[in-house]
């Protein structure tokens, strides 16, 4: 049997690759309070390391000098914390590694649940089960396969163009869609073609057969009807139309998720307008501190079970933060983790547009809406 700690070493690339911050961060500090490291090793960790994989490496170099049981933890630690990733790398806990083989490679990583998403509760989710007329059915968790899609283009070619803090919006909507039971497939800095590539695969995943809905979100610069690609410039147009994203996901198309719900997100600018008009006297206008603009899309077809909602109104920017990410993934996440519980997905889209009220210079809008039916989440079921 290879010790743990070889293990580890062997695997540290797989890992680093794979393992996302909030996995790390847990894994800490349960490392810590089985006391493998210290406080001031957490810390350097944690703190010192700045990237995420940084933070990765800095963890499994740490546990690995300390010997195969300390290492013996964090595999365990990690087998819950990640399963997906460690039957993707073989990487069984210690009393199984021996006769553990490593399955074929699906490109996802696990769902996790918890209390930082608040869940629904039994009785509620009973009485709401029955009303089939009115709900979106939802299948058992222990007989689903949901799927989610992230697209995330963070560098481009033009150096400038680098989307500051895009790398927090993916790690908490991963987080997320983890958190309501979705495997999730995720890609960077794509090319326009590589974008309409990456959605036609996902689309004709069969894991889609036994799934009851899902979740494509799409992060990038944008026109008013275009998502921009890597290669996008002012020279030179890279560019994938909003609309594909409907043609590839319609009935025709998609036969797994016919009658599903497709929840499609995007966030970029669609234009170059802050979103609000001034009403007082000041003649100063609002400054931008450390926001960032971002990029636009649009739709047409009218088929059935969509709704998209997007960061801001046509012709106006999106602000993203260059640390805390996109205002409108911040704001997104908040209400659905607390509200996902109780309410739809047409409410809690409309809570986040309510959440701007204050903020005038973006407005979420909720556009091509086609669900036939009320789409509820329900955490923890």
């Amino acid at each position: 049997m290879e010790a743990a700690d070889k293990k580890l070493k062997k695997l540290r690339t797989d890992l680093v690759n794979g393992l996302t911050r909030g996995v790390i961060a847990d894994l800490v500090d349960e490392m810590q309070g089985e006391g493998v490291i210290n406080t001031s090793e957490c810390e350097e960790i944690l703190q010192a390391n700045l990237t995420t994989k940084d933070k990765a490496r800095g963890l499994i170099d740490t546990v690995s000098r300390k010997g195969p049981r300390a290492s013996e933890k964090l595999i365990q630690s990690l087998n819950n914390a990640d399963k997906e990733l460690c039957n993707t790398l073989g990487l069984s806990p210690v009393e199984n590694m021996a006769s553990s083989v490593p399955p074929t490679p699906p490109a996802l990583v696990t769902p996790t649940t918890g209390e930082w998403i608040t869940p629904c509760v039994q009785q509620q989710c009973d009485e709401l089960s029955q009303r089939t007329k009115e709900i979106y059915p939802v299948l058992s968790k222990n007989n689903r396969k949901r799927l989610a899609l992230i697209i995330n283009n963070i560098e481009f070619t033009n150096p400038k163009m680098a989307r500051r803090g895009a790398e927090v919006d993916e790690e908490q909507m991963q987080k997320l869609l983890n958190g309501f039971g979705y495997g999730v497939e995720r890609h960077n800095n794509l090319t326009a073609e590589e974008m309409k590539k990456a959605l036609t695969e996902f689309s004709n995943r069969e894991e889609h057969m036994q799934s009851d809905s899902t979740f494509v979100v799409l992060m990038s610069h944008g026109l008013r009807d275009k998502i921009c690609g890597k290669l996008h410039s002012d020279s030179k147009e890279d560019t994938f139309h909003i609309d594909q994203i409907f043609d590839i996901l319609n009935n025709k198309n998609c036969k797994g998720l016919r009658g599903k719900p497709k929840v499609i997100i995007i966030q970029a600018c669609r234009g170059g307008n802050l979103g609000h008009a001034y009403v007082s006297d000041s003649a100063t206008p609002e400054p931008h501190i450390d926001y960032e603009e971002e990029g636009p899309f649009y739709q047409v077809h009218r088929e059935s079970d969509f709704i998209c909602f997007y960061s801001t109104t046509p012709d106006s920017v999106a602000l993203r933060h260059v640390e805390k990410g996109s205002i409108f993934i911040q704001h997104l996440i908040d209400v659905m983790r607390q509200n996902a519980c109780n309410d739809h997905i047409e409410e809690l889209f409309f809570k986040v547009q309510q959440s701007f009220t204050e903020f005038t210079r973006q407005l979420p809008v909720k556009e091509r809406a086609t669900l036939m039916k009320k789409f509820y989440l329900f955490p923890g079921f």
